[in-house]
């Protein structure tokens, strides 16, 4: 590692030796992807799903023959017409196919679609396959069909898997799109598809309530807190390898103040870090968690401006509560509510806007720096 080089890493997916733990979702989620069993990964935002997700393709890659894997974010897909063109290209790119290596064949692979795209090059020389936002919704679906189809293709001589993370974003893009992945799942069952997603109420819409266009095709998988052992265990080995002495007894206290959003304790971590001198002790912890604060303090403020004055009494209280029932009379009366019916109003509100989530039944603010900042002066 670079000397002076922060060993901890927060905010994007997580690779190599900044993977902690996860051995035994790992394990499950590629057996599955090698053998055929469509997945339905279920996962509370910053749990670290993208990252096992990556993990899971990596480890996968060493397989011979190697499988073939496309892929895509739907959350980052604005319109039907840029998920047809990011499944395009990530299928002509597919490791070991007959494509992606060898430029004289993309009239072949182009032909396999019915729509023809516009093709660009990156920086590295490789198709980036588009279409036009006005991209007729039959056309679009003919080009994801087209996709399955050819990574179905290739199911007889080695394992194919189609990946959508955030899948509870193709709403957006057409509300008949999980009909149509439901009906090529059917038509091509060798094809491996695996549905992630963080926002709980619309996969369940969609993949795992009774009613759902989705529902029974896909084994479900939930991943949860990383246990505090495992986590405490990679705060000590990071620290170190950044060349940081971290006890046990104080990366406990870490995964405690920041826990149980994995994200969240690495990014304690870092800034813990980078206010410690040799040793990692609890002061730097306290300096820490004041400089990641600071850090958003500013945006912080902002949101909270934004809120129903009963929704910003309801999050501060939730703050630093002293975990009574949320929904008691006592509570109300805390906050300045009618009654129960106008807390629970209040916090669907503020869990629409991501800022509490129900823990162990009860509500807390999702981000521990947000809490810090709301039992502060800041709030």
């Amino acid at each position: 590692m670079t000397a002076g080089r922060n060993p901890f890493h927060y905010g994007t997916p997580v690779e190599g030796k900044n993977f902690a733990g996860r051995r035994a979702e790992l394990d499950a989620l590629v057996e599955r992807m090698r053998n055929g069993v469509s997945v339905v990964l279920l996962s509370p935002r910053r749990y670290g799903k993208t990252s096992l997700l990556r993990r899971a393709e990596l480890e996968l890659s060493g397989d011979r023959p190697a499988p073939a894997v496309i892929e895509v974010n739907v959350l980052r897909c604005g319109d039907v017409a840029t998920l047809a063109g990011r499944l395009a290209s990530a299928a002509y790119r597919t490791p070991g196919g007959r494509w992606h290596r060898v430029r004289s064949a993309l009239p072949d692979f182009v032909r396999r679609l019915r729509v023809s795209p516009e093709v660009t090059f990156d920086a590295d020389g490789r198709p980036v396959f588009s279409f036009s936002p006005a991209l007729a919704p039959k056309a679009a679906d003919d080009v994801i069909a087209d996709v399955y189809a050819i990574l179905a293709s290739q199911a007889d001589e080695r394992a194919a898997v189609l990946v959508l993370d955030e899948f509870q974003a193709v709403i957006r893009l057409g509300s008949h799109l999980p009909d149509l992945l439901k009906g090529l799942a059917d038509e091509y069952p060798a094809v491996v598809l695996v549905l992630a997603g963080s926002k709980r109420h619309m996969m369940e819409r969609l993949v795992v309530s009774s009613e759902a266009p989705l529902y029974g095709m896909a084994q479900r998988m939930f991943l949860g807190p990383i246990p505090s052992d495992v986590m405490n265990a990679h705060l000590v080995e990071r620290a170190s390898t950044g060349g940081k002495h971290l006890s046990a007894a104080v990366a406990a206290v870490i995964v405690a103040l920041a826990g149980p959003v994995p994200n969240d304790i690495q990014r304690l971590a870092f800034e813990a870090y980078g206010v410690a001198g040799d040793t990692i002790d609890e002061g730097a912890v306290s300096a820490g968690m004041a400089a990641g604060v600071a850090h958003e303090a500013a945006q912080y403020s902002e949101r909270f401006a934004e809120l129903s004055g009963t929704q910003a009494r309801v999050l501060v209280a939730l703050a630093g509560y002293d975990r009574s029932p949320t929904f008691s009379a006592e509570f109300a009366r805390t906050v300045g509510a009618a009654n129960a019916s106008s807390v629970k109003r209040a916090i669907d509100a503020l869990e629409m806007k991501e800022l509490v989530v129900e823990r162990d039944r009860l509500w807390v603010p999702s981000d521990p720096f947000l809490a810090a900042w709301l039992r502060g002066a800041g709030a």
